[in-house]
């Protein structure tokens, strides 16, 4: 007797949906990426428990018939490639025609589809792969697809789930790669009844941008246009300035396909790589138009990544046109170098005034009273400034050598220690005159509804006012004198809890000591902020007067100490 034999086609389904069927967010790219192949001009996406309990998307347009939507849910059945030199050709996002199958595989599926013009629809469901009688029915034209209770039938599966907030965020950062490159199909997401966004379908890509990320970046974008050769490039991207510490703002895509390609996103990032800081990522959202022959979509299981003929040309070509468009729009740093001020103002910090510069202003203040904090190092006492070096490191002398300073990691250092000694006082909420709207990305919104609570330990008042905008009404009063708005401190927040620079481990573990670390990072100066020598100076002059200033609160150095015996060395002198 054989020990060889064929699965039983509901073994092979279930196998086949553990490629195609990751997380909900599978399920949401492939059912959206039919209703696109189908020409519709409408996508609503309705979500329960994170898709745990209910995965709904309708669309309008084409529909099937009855005939058709029986075979739609039989593995390998399609109706967008029929040999394979299809394949080469293929424009569409699907052509497998497993995913339907899959998905119906691990869920209790319910169908509706009405062709156009057609007086009915029919309705079918599938339940755990076992497909079920074909039913007419009245309904719009398009296409309803319901799937419920994911997972039902493998409960490894349904246990390995992130937390419905974070499932959800998951499906939002999938849903806004779709909106951008889909500006002409209007998309709306809700969480249960509630929309959470809603775009225009209006064809305008800076349209769908202001709608998911909020004006402060969708007035700064920068168009990116390039075509030569058979090769089109075009979209937006926005300054230096304007960064993250995750990718969650790019999106990258070849023939309107949304795709993975590090090839290309670091050619794009490259183009960024002067003016902007470590671990900080710009946004962009660009379209490459190539001939259709030049790409392989059938390069992984879930078609986002592609295999593409003559990569590293494009890779260069998209790193000029990005190169072009930052040149043309965005002036360069300047560099200060100032004489050396003889007087030196004791202390220094921040404020934020509602008025059109963009910057803040810097207000001097002589610590020399009864409470004065003392000087504990007199190696930085000594320090004089000579330069500030690509607006981001302060250079200056001392009897002991040559020392190059990160600002902001200087600064962060001496706000910790002045919030430390503050205490609890940092963390009183501080109304705002001006209460502050703040548009939240995918992610930033599926952490904000997780931890929500932990905002207003901090000293946040916060409410939701439609969508995924917040009202800032008051922040902790330790961030009243930060170099930024009130958005820019959210952002930095929501920033810690997913993947940003100063991330913390699990919030609800969070001590006193990382709340007055995130509170220093956000109030301390940043990269590119140009200062003075009396600026300089001053800073230099606090860093003296900190417990321990060789470290920021997160552990990155804040100052590299350069000896005139090593300079003498590297230059081969004896002395």
């Amino acid at each position: 007797m054989s020990r060889i034999h064929i699965l039983d086609p509901l073994v092979a389904d279930q196998i086949a949906a553990g490629e195609v069927v990751e997380r909900p967010a599978s399920v949401v790219k492939e059912l959206v990426e039919n209703s696109l192949d189908a020409m519709a001009t409408h996508i609503d996406v309705q979500i329960e428990d994170g898709g745990r309990q209910l995965i709904a998307v309708q669309d309008d347009g084409l529909g099937m018939d009855g005939e058709d939507l029986v075979l739609s849910v039989r593995r390998h059945a399609t109706s967008k490639i029929e040999v394979l030199e299809d394949l080469t050709r293929s424009m569409t996002l699907g052509f497998r025609g497993e995913a339907l199958a899959a998905i119906s595989a691990v869920s209790r599926t319910h169908l509706f589809s009405r062709l156009r013009d057609q007086a009915y629809g029919f309705h079918l469901v599938v339940d755990g792969g076992q497909i079920g009688e074909l039913v007419p029915t009245p309904m719009a034209e398009g296409t309803l697809i319901r799937v419920e209770e994911l997972f039902f039938n493998v409960p490894a599966r349904l246990k390995a789930l992130k937390s419905a907030h974070a499932e959800l965020g998951a499906i939002q950062q999938l849903l806004q790669h779709y909106a951008i490159g889909y500006a002409d199909v209007a998309i709306t997401l809700r969480d249960g009844e509630k929309i959470l966004w809603h775009t225009l379908g209006n064809g305008q890509v800076p349209d769908v941008i202001l709608q998911l990320f909020g004006s402060e970046i969708a007035d700064s974008l920068l168009p990116v246009q390039y075509e030569q050769e058979g090769l089109i490039i075009q979209g937006f991207v926005c300054p230096a300035i304007k960064n993250r510490g995750t990718r969650q703002g790019q999106s990258l895509y070849i023939n309107r396909r949304w795709v993975n390609n590090w090839v290309l996103r670091n050619a794009i990032e490259e183009a960024f790589r002067p003016h902007l800081p470590d671990r900080r990522y710009p946004y962009f959202w660009l379209f490459i138009t190539v001939d259709g022959s030049e790409v392989d979509p059938n390069a992984h299981p879930t078609k986002s990544e592609v295999r593409l003929d003559h990569e590293r040309f494009i890779a260069g070509k998209l790193y000029h046109a990005v190169q072009a468009s930052l040149a043309a729009n965005s002036p360069s740093e300047p560099l200060s170098v100032a004489s050396v001020s003889i007087e030196k103002p004791a202390q220094l910090y921040v404020s934020w005034q509602d008025s059109e510069s963009s910057m803040p202003s810097w207000n001097w203040s002589p610590d020399t009273g009864p409470g004065a904090v003392p000087v504990l190092h007199d190696e930085y006492k000594a320090l004089i400034p000579l330069a500030q070096w690509q607006a981001k490191y302060i250079i200056a002398q001392g009897p002991l050598g040559l020392y190059l300073i990160d600002q902001h990691a200087a600064h962060e250092r001496v706000y910790y220690e002045q919030f430390r000694r503050q205490g609890q006082e940092i963390l009183v909420a501080q109304p705002l005159l001006i209460p502050y709207t703040y548009t939240c990305l995918p992610g930033e919104w599926a952490k904000w509804r997780e931890y929500r609570d932990m905002f207003f330990e901090m000293g946040f008042d916060i409410t939701e006012v439609g969508g995924t905008t917040l009202m800032v009404r008051a922040i902790p009063q330790g961030l009243m004198n930060s170099s930024s708005d009130s958005g820019g401190i959210i952002r930095t927040v929501l920033e810690s809890l997913t993947d940003g620079e100063h991330h913390h481990d699990h919030p609800i573990f969070w001590t006193q000591e990382t709340r007055y670390a995130l509170a220093a990072c956000k109030a301390a100066i940043k990269a590119y902020r140009v200062l003075t020598i009396d600026e300089m100076q001053a800073l230099l002059d606090m860093m003296a007067t900190v417990d321990d200033p060789r470290g920021c609160p997160h552990g990155r150095p804040t100052t590299l100490h350069l000896t005139l015996e090593e300079v003498d060395r590297r230059f081969g002198r004896k002395g």
